[in-house]
């Protein structure tokens, strides 16, 4: 598979092509929406180097696509996990009424163009209620047997490191909070199942916090982020819900952060990320450091 590039016009990638998006997500053109045309083009682009693409989000550049009206987002979403990325949105909707047929079908659409700049919540938890009938007075024999499972999950400590994560490198922190001493470089991705604290630069990294560990989990969504530096960041998630480094341009509130060596603090609120500045933050939930 080639290398990944950067800042590439997602229209002119062939299909199946793996690319860095000008929104620093990763992305994948595909010119039909068969669930096994996908999870070829998967097994061939991605699986080879699944250590790099473990656990990271997924875009699926569909802008060479006609049928839409087939386009089964659930089905997509299952390939992707089955090779360890998570399907978030699809990408390059030139038009209006294509890109309101998307949103109509709850479909998250990944744009950058005046038409699609949604905010959806990628990864939403699902309720599964049963009745069941008992009849009273209720007999238990005495004494009697609670079945206690084999395995007991214990808490992990948290995930310290003491050295700056170069460009391209990912470390992960599954069921865990990560602390960083050091800087982060440009391409650089920090995904944890809970809290990320950055204390030194960020310059460019991506940092994914309260990360889903699959389709069921919604993610942990009092996770935060908390950064001690420079702060120039080139995507920021928490619990599938991110911001990119144009999003955050555009934001006049977090514009004047970027760039600066400043105490910064996000975490979410409803489907938004919400910023603190200094000593403004104060964690919603420490229990999962």
């Amino acid at each position: 598979m080639s290398e990944l590039n950067k800042d590439l016009n997602l229209a002119a990638q062939p299909t199946g092509s793996v690319a860095r998006s000008n929104y620093t997500l990763n992305t994948v053109a595909i010119s039909d929406v068969k669930p096994e045309n996908l999870d070829s083009i998967l097994l061939n682009k991605i699986d080879p180097q699944r250590e790099v693409f473990y656990g990271s989000p997924l875009v699926l550049d569909i802008s060479a696509v006609n049928n839409l009206q087939d386009l089964d987002f659930e089905r997509l979403k299952s390939v992707c996990a089955a090779h360890g990325t998570f399907l978030i949105g699809v990408s390059g909707i030139t038009s209006e009424d294509n890109h309101n047929f998307l949103v109509r079908r709850n479909i998250p659409v990944v744009n950058t163009n005046r038409f699609a700049r949604i905010r959806e919540e990628n990864f939403k938890p699902r309720i599964v209620t049963q009745t069941l009938e008992v009849k009273v007075p209720v007999k238990v024999p005495v004494p009697y047997e609670v079945k206690v499972p084999v395995e007991v999950k214990t808490s992990v400590p948290l995930k310290v490191i003491a050295r700056p994560i170069h460009s391209g490198e990912t470390v992960t922190a599954l069921d865990n909070s990560i602390i960083i001493f050091g800087s982060i470089g440009s391409g650089a991705r920090i995904i944890a199942s809970h809290n990320v604290i950055v204390i030194g630069d960020i310059r460019g990294g991506e940092i994914y916090a309260g990360n889903p560990k699959s389709t069921q989990d919604p993610g942990f969504t009092d996770a935060f982020i908390y950064s001690s530096g420079v702060f120039t960041p080139s995507c920021l998630a928490i619990a599938g819900n991110y911001q990119t480094a144009e999003d955050m341009d555009q934001d006049s509130l977090v514009k004047t952060l970027i760039g600066r060596d400043v105490t910064v603090a996000v975490r979410l609120e409803g489907r938004s990320l919400r910023y603190f500045k200094g000593k403004e933050f104060l964690p919603k939930n420490s229990s999962k450091f």
